[in-house]
């Protein structure tokens, strides 16, 4: 079992301070007072209320007291299980589940021995200071991974060259055909045997020669633990469901065939998982419809479709092409919302009166039929020149939009807007451009609307009976106070201090600074840390808060074409509106809530995967080019710099920077040089020419010409 600490969600404020500091401090014994100087100014606290927190927490059993006055933070050394992970960079650590949040915890590469990335451990966790590091760990049982790599054939031996550091060459077990020499392959690594040189494996699949497109993708996808066929049995499975929907399939559904009714989408999108609607009742109420596709109709549990969909647990959206968790037959026709079809749909029908005040909801199976499938550059077209189709219900959508968007930041949802990179390609499928995605009214419009649909679900079932029936929820914790903390110093220093005494004046202090910052170099940069500040958020049966979005209770209900919770929220939604009554366990919803956010960490990183790989591969053409760049990180063996026009970040290493010797300092975040005292910040412009990229390794580096 992962270790667990004690359940800190109840404590305080001051206390999540004053703990805070006491466990990254790594002294030992403190009293209040050497406490409270370590306390930034940002929080806001008093001597006294330092005081009164040390020992509330040492009557919880969270802090130790070891004589008058005087404290020390428990940190225990715990027995914990998890599973070893080789980093990009050649680094080991075990990730396993610390205060409810899965962590990683770094160790010596010496300790692995003939581990293997993959296996299931069982370690010793201690914590010294702001780290917890690993002290010892044994093999629990051995779980083959996948890997992308380069065979390299000899007469008697085939080995796979792994493009990552840290792992020896695999030996190939069995034929392999010489014309494969130099392609790159799926390799299933298995066992490190005693007395071997190096761990073995088998071939799972050819993917071709090293560089084509579809060669890089696969393997990008085959490294994160997906796969881009389907087995026969779901295939099969598939083939079997009628190719058309009739009246047969409507069973006791609402008939809302003749309703306004529309999608938004991006332009190039084959799955369309949501339509909304407009009507209006004998008041002259509206009605607002969020219609989903009605996913589980088709797949039903324990079937081949769902164990392979679950497995999956979404799709994954590379730079040019979607792995999807369903067989296109479903993903992109019988379930996909295409107009001018009838389409079975699961809907929220939410009665909203002339002053924007929602009076209910209705939620229930119904048929619909698509009138119109906009782009989102054309809806957008239509709300801007108030002129082309529908134009009287695109802005109605969208007056009701704004008005939502607004009562859900008043109520203090954060404003964070991450940009999405998006490539043009060449007829050889070569990337010559890349661009950030322009936001526009009409993607606020579908996503304020989905946001209602989703919280609507989940206050529906919490409050539908007691005691609450077992659900999936999607889950948002506070930041952790050390990352907190650490984010207020580097907001004072570059001169944007924010506001985290509590709960409240956080929220208000983050999207101010978001704000401030609009237009500044540094504002982007401010954003990408107070996002990395922020908690992950996960899927779970056990709370149905989301921080990020300001909601008591939240869920995934709207993509069920895309996200195996919001298909498992459908087939609970629809028995708790039928007979109020469990179906599943807290923990079987559990399991599959952890393994969905496993799955989900798995396909952001693929994703994020195929954009380096993608920029790599196009900033080829421009070695030796010279350009302008912003400094994003700093670390003791160089510097990001993120290219304006490119939007590609690459590393300056230390190792090129020949002007002076620099000293880094790490609470400030910068590089001082020794003789001539330059320093380089956090949101610097700079200089700098494309030294060399490596498409495998999906790395840029850069030369400083400041």
């Amino acid at each position: 079992m992962p270790f667990k600490l004690l359940n800190r969600s109840k404590i305080t404020f001051p206390e999540r301070i004053v703990l805070a500091i006491l466990e990254n401090d790594g002294k030992g014994a403190v009293n209040a007072s050497q406490v409270f100087s370590k306390i930034p100014a940002e929080a806001n606290l008093t001597k006294e209320m330092v005081h009164q927190a040390l020992e509330k927490l040492a009557n919880r059993g969270l802090v130790k007291e070891p004589s008058a006055g005087v404290f020390t933070p428990i940190r225990p050394s715990v027995k914990s299980e998890g599973q070893l992970v080789l980093s990009n960079r050649g680094d080991y650590y075990v990730r396993l589940e610390l205060d409810g949040e899965l962590q990683q915890i770094y160790m010596d590469n010496d300790m692995v021995g003939k581990l293997l990335p993959g296996d299931l451990v069982r370690c010793d966790v201690k914590t010294k200071g702001k780290r917890s590091y690993v002290k010892s760990l044994s093999l629990l049982e051995r779980v083959p991974q996948r890997y992308s790599a380069v065979l390299d054939i000899f007469e008697k031996n085939a080995f796979a060259l792994l493009q990552k550091n840290g792992l020896k060459d695999i030996k190939i077990i069995g034929q392999v055909d010489p014309k494969n020499d130099g392609h790159k392959a799926i390799i299933e690594v298995y066992d490190f045997p005693p007395n071997a040189r190096n761990p073995i494996g088998r071939i799972v699949e050819i993917l071709g020669p090293v560089g084509e497109a579809d060669t890089e993708m696969h393997a990008i996808v085959a490294e994160f633990g997906f796969n881009t066929r389907f087995p026969d049995d779901t295939l099969e499975e598939c083939d079997a469901i009628p190719n058309e929907i009739t009246s047969k399939d409507w069973g006791e559904r609402e008939d809302l065939r003749d309703i306004f009714c529309i999608t938004i989408d991006p332009a190039d999108a084959k799955d369309f998982d949501d339509a909304i609607s407009l009507e209006y009742d004998t008041r002259g109420n509206y009605l607002l419809g969020v219609h989903i596709a009605d996913v589980s109709h088709f797949v039903t549990p324990g079937s081949a479709i769902d164990r392979e969909a679950l497995q999956r647990g979404t799709s994954v959206y590379l730079v040019d092409r979607t792995i999807p968790m369903l067989p296109e037959k479903l993903s992109t026709d019988l379930c996909s919302l295409k107009p001018h079809v009838d389409r079975l749909a699961f809907s929220v029908i939410f009665t909203i009166d002339k002053e924007l005040n929602i009076l209910g909801q209705w939620f229930g199976k119904t048929v619909i039929n698509s009138k119109r499938r906009f782009a989102y550059e054309e809806a957008q077209d239509v709300i801007v020149n108030q002129a082309g189709d529908y134009v009287s219900e695109l802005t109605t959508f969208n007056r009701i939009a704004k008005h939502f968007e607004d009562v859900r930041f008043n109520q203090g949802a954060l404003k964070f807007e991450s940009k999405e990179i998006r490539f043009r390609f060449d007829a050889n499928k070569k990337p010559i451009e890349a661009y950030v995605k322009t936001r526009f009214d009409a993607h606020l419009l579908i996503e304020t609307f989905m946001l209602m649909a989703n919280q609507a679900v989940a206050k529906h079932v919490k409050t539908l009976k007691k005691p609450e029936l077992p659900f999936i929820y999607r889950s948002h914790d506070l930041p952790p106070q050390d990352k907190l903390l650490e984010f207020a110093k580097f907001c004072k220093l570059m001169g944007y201090p924010i506001n985290i005494d509590n709960e409240l004046q956080m929220r208000k202090s983050f999207n101010e600074l978001m704000e401030r910052t609009k237009g500044d170099p540094n504002g982007e940069i401010l954003q990408q840390m107070a996002i990395r500040t922020m908690s992950k958020a996960v899927y779970t049966a056990y709370r149905s808060d989301h921080f990020g979005l300001a909601f008591e209770h939240y869920t995934h209900f709207t993509s069920p074409i895309r996200r195996y919770p919001d298909l498992l929220v459908h087939r609970l939604l629809q028995q708790y509106l039928s007979n109020p009554a469990p179906v599943m366990s807290e923990s079987q919803i559990e399991l599959i809530a952890k393994h969905s956010s496993n799955m989900e960490q798995k396909a952001a990183e693929a994703e994020r995967a195929s954009t380096k790989y993608t920029l790599a591969l196009m900033m080829e053409q421009h070695i030796g080019k010279t350009m302008d760049a912003t400094i994003t990180g700093i670390t003791e063996w160089g510097i990001y710099a993120m290219a304006t026009e490119y939007h590609c970040e690459g590393l300056i290493r230390m190792s090129d920077i020949k002007t002076d010797r620099f000293t880094y300092y790490e609470a400030e975040k910068k590089l001082v040089g020794q003789r001539t005292r330059r320093s380089y910040h956090m949101g610097d412009p700079i200089t700098v020419s494309v030294k060399k990229t490596d498409a495998q390794k999906r790395i840029i580096d850069f030369y400083l010409l400041d």
